[in-house]
């Protein structure tokens, strides 16, 4: 297997892993947090310049951190952060 096929191979492992980490989509009244992750990212990623990585690693990249913010955003809503309201 040439390094290339090792590259390739742990890419789509990392696509698999992020496919896997849920985001149960928005709740009630809650229906702009996509585009607010998207916003977020896009901001985020663009003020990083031009990156070297392939697309798919690109792309892979801003699913994770959509992914992320997405779950920020219900940790709050639901008062799961320390310092803002109760936690469980």
């Amino acid at each position: 297997m040439s390094n290339d096929d090792d590259a390739r191979a742990e890419l789509e492992e990392w696509s698999e892993f992020i496919g896997r980490i849920r985001y149960d989509g928005p709740r009630s009244g809650d229906a702009g947090d996509e585009r607010l992750a998207d916003e977020a990212v896009s901001n985020e990623f663009s003020s990083w310049g031009r990156l070297d990585g392939s697309a798919e690693m690109n792309n892979l990249i801003c699913r994770a951190l959509e992914i992320g913010y997405l779950r920020a955003l219900q940790d709050v809503r639901e008062q799961r952060i320390a310092g803002l309201g109760p936690t469980e």
